[in-house]
């Protein structure tokens, strides 16, 4: 091969480098089960769902009990990657059970949450003065989805254009872009 070629393989073989590593994220993998019921369709008089159910939302509370914790949670429908679309319209409450104890710092009012696991059971409680029907998850798995960053009104991308001689008679001209 030639330096040319050379030169051009390295600098190839380096952007796929960056753009693989661009791609890579911090979100929580999540073990896909059944979204076919919602919260909403589970209540006191329905027999309690023998499969493995997938349910994400918003964190509303968390009670820390002796043996477990209990989330609240408003559920939204979830993407092809189980995170709550909260753009969306909620598809009820329900309670995550978690053996053990869960910081209430990690789990704030308003963070993103998806749950896996069967429901155990079915309780009656309230919404502010309003009865309601929750169902109460066991969870095999409760995921924290990374904080939402603030949005920005202008975007993050840059673009720019340079030309250079480099000390030699050929030149050289460079596009690039950033984010």
């Amino acid at each position: 091969m030639h330096q040319a070629q050379k030169e051009n393989a390295l600098v190839i073989g380096l952007i796929t480098l960056l753009f693989s590593v661009a791609g890579c994220s911090s979100n929580p993998v999540i073990e896909h089960a059944d979204r076919s019921l919602s919260p909403k369709q589970i209540d006191t008089d329905s027999t309690l769902p023998e499969q493995k159910l997938e349910w994400g939302g918003i964190v509303i509370a968390i009670t820390n009990l002796a043996e477990s914790s209990e989330v609240e949670i408003l559920a939204y429908p979830l993407d092809e990657r189980g995170k709550p679309m909260t753009e969306s319209s909620s598809i009820g409450r329900f309670i995550a059970t978690q053996p053990g104890y869960l910081e209430a710092g990690d789990y704030p009012s308003g963070r993103m949450v998806t749950a896996t696991g069967q429901i155990s059971a079915v309780r009656s409680g309230r919404v502010g003065e309003a009865e309601y029907v929750f169902p109460v998850m066991h969870c095999d798995q409760l995921a924290l989805w990374p904080k939402q960053q603030e949005s920005r009104a202008k975007p993050r991308i840059r673009f720019g254009f340079g030309a250079s001689s480099g000390g030699s008679s050929y030149g050289s001209i460079g596009i690039g872009f950033g984010f």
